[in-house]
């Protein structure tokens, strides 16, 4: 009988020392919540980048708007329409307390005979200046016009 019990006791403890192994085993477990932690930090990283396209157009001299340039751009999520613009050409502009007033862009415009730049997102118009409108959503369309007022 005793030798029964011991036989018992020794294949236990054999049991037992197999399980015991089982941290290397969690460790790999472990490993891999982190590289799907790390795959779900990178995909938002990615989802904070938004594509925007910029269209420049010019109505003061065709009866048709006529397009001067167009540029896409990845931008971080929550940029001014204003900072792309400056990265994209030539802007001259004036500071008030409202906002940034675009007065040139690519040397054109020209306060003398009435003609400013006004911007639309979306296919809506601007409500506040370029540098106090962010950019928030995925493929927008800003489309800068230069008019006769």
């Amino acid at each position: 009988m005793k030798k029964k019990i011991l036989a018992v006791v020794v294949a236990l403890a054999a049991f037992v020392g197999l399980f015991a192994s089982h941290p290397v085993q969690k460790q790999s477990i472990q490993a891999a919540k982190t590289t799907k932690t790390a795959k779900k930090t990178t995909k938002k990283a990615k989802t904070k980048q938004i594509r925007v396209t910029y269209t420049l157009k010019d109505t003061t001299k065709a009866k048709n708007k006529q397009t001067l340039a167009k540029k896409t751009f990845k931008v971080k999520k929550g940029t001014t329409v204003f900072t792309v613009l400056k990265k994209a050409w030539k802007v001259n502009y004036t500071k008030s307390s409202y906002g940034v007033f675009i007065t040139k862009i690519k040397g054109l415009g020209n306060e003398k005979k009435k003609l400013y730049w006004t911007y639309t997102v979306d296919g809506k118009m601007a409500k506040v200046a370029a540098d106090k409108q962010k950019l928030t959503k995925n493929k927008s369309k800003v489309v800068f016009t230069l008019k006769k007022y």
